[in-house]
């Protein structure tokens, strides 16, 4: 198919004796041919057939020639065009060479000149072909790493969540076939074992939906100052001595349509990371902002509008990260803690909360300095 695709040439000519002569060298050269003697015929065809290559007279009776190549550029984008002109008009073939036409030759032109013009444009298309073939390779062995990697973790995530789950339902089993004899507490504390494995494992698949953006989310208006408030009191509960968790509020009430239950899980995500690396002694800061993002600012991705977003900043005077491992912190399941400290999903839930709810969420950091990620979500104006 490619092969097919890459030998059709279209000629357009007015000039009905040159047209097919052109046609009858081609053909002998093994190309495919098809033939237009008008602007109308060259879009017609080209829109039907596929074609690699397009030899097209610069003067076509009454129509510019460079006008009706442009018209099948737009019709089929990768299509090279050659113009064919006359030595007296060198300058318009040039002026076409502005306009996005590949090659021009001049009349008359010696056989050998015109096939190796054709050749630069198939090798050309072999190339852009290659190109693209490699490109979704690569796209493609990019995907099967992600998936292998997701794979993994959820393999190993569930597989201990399920031997707690059959282990304690075995030993369960035991204790009941003693019938009278069974210790009635042990049997407590194994169902009370099994269904706390089963719980974790609905908090697992909810942080799964989170990362693939599919959870239900009840967003409301919050204010920001209270609910973050709220978790930061919390989570100093799970702070150890040597770490302070300072929070500096916004000077102006701060509100944000936000689901308040994620909201508060990917803050703590985000607070208990920063502790984590500050290793028992350092500091963790929460701060509340506003920022007017403007058209084109880099915290824009594509879907998201320009606007009033409010930004909960989370940052930490600990370890940092490498460019490289920041680069892979949002990807699932990847971590740099011990099997046993986490699983992974703590980043990216909180990435999945953001987009989301319409947002983003914004790593910075430095190995040795620290680390600032900063959560942002739609605001709304103040109510009056």
């Amino acid at each position: 198919m490619w092969h097919d695709e890459k030998r059709r040439v279209l000629i357009v000519d007015d000039d009905h004796d040159f047209a097919a002569s052109l046609a009858l060298l081609l053909e002998l050269e093994g190309y495919e041919v098809v033939v237009a003697h008008h602007g109308a015929a060259a879009r017609e065809a080209v829109a039907r057939v596929p074609v690699a290559v397009a030899l097209v007279d610069i003067r076509l009776g009454h129509e510019d020639g460079v006008a009706v190549a442009v018209d099948l550029g737009r019709i089929r984008p990768d299509l090279l065009t050659v113009m064919v002109t006359a030595y007296a008009s060198v300058q318009t073939a040039i002026k076409a060479l502005q306009a996005g036409i590949y090659d021009y030759v001049c009349k008359p032109f010696e056989p050998a000149e015109l096939l190796a013009t054709l050749a630069r444009c198939f090798d050309r298309h072999r190339l852009a072909a290659d190109r693209a073939q490699a490109e979704e390779l690569l796209r493609r062995s990019r995907r099967m790493e992600a998936v292998g990697r997701l794979s993994a973790g959820i393999a190993h995530d569930f597989n201990n969540l399920l031997t707690v789950v059959g282990g304690s339902l075995k030993l369960l089993q035991e204790e009941m076939a003693r019938g009278a004899a069974g210790d009635a507490a042990i049997m407590r504390e194994l169902v009370v074992d099994a269904l706390g494995a089963v719980e974790e494992g609905i908090l697992a698949n909810r942080r799964l939906l989170a990362v693939g953006r599919a959870q239900p989310l009840l967003p409301r208006v919050l204010d920001l100052g209270d609910a973050v408030e709220q978790v930061v009191s919390r989570a100093r509960h799970a702070f150890g001595a040597g770490v302070t968790l300072e929070l500096r509020p916004s000077p102006l009430a701060c509100l944000a349509l936000a689901d308040p239950h994620q909201l508060e899980a990917s803050l703590l995500n985000l607070i208990f990371n920063a502790r984590d690396a500050v290793a028992g002694a350092g500091t963790v800061r929460v701060a509340i902002d506003t920022c007017d993002l403007p058209p084109g600012s880099a915290l824009l991705l594509g879907d998201m509008a320009p606007g009033l977003y409010a930004g909960i900043v989370v940052e930490d005077d600990g370890c940092g990260m490498a460019s490289d491992i920041a680069e892979n912190a949002l990807q699932p399941f990847f971590s740099t803690k011990p099997a046993e400290s986490g699983s992974g999903l703590g980043l990216p839930t909180a990435y999945g909360f953001a987009r989301q709810s319409g947002g983003n969420l914004l790593i910075e950091s430095e190995a040795g300095v620290g680390t600032r990620v900063t959560l942002l979500l739609p605001a709304t104006p103040p109510r009056p």
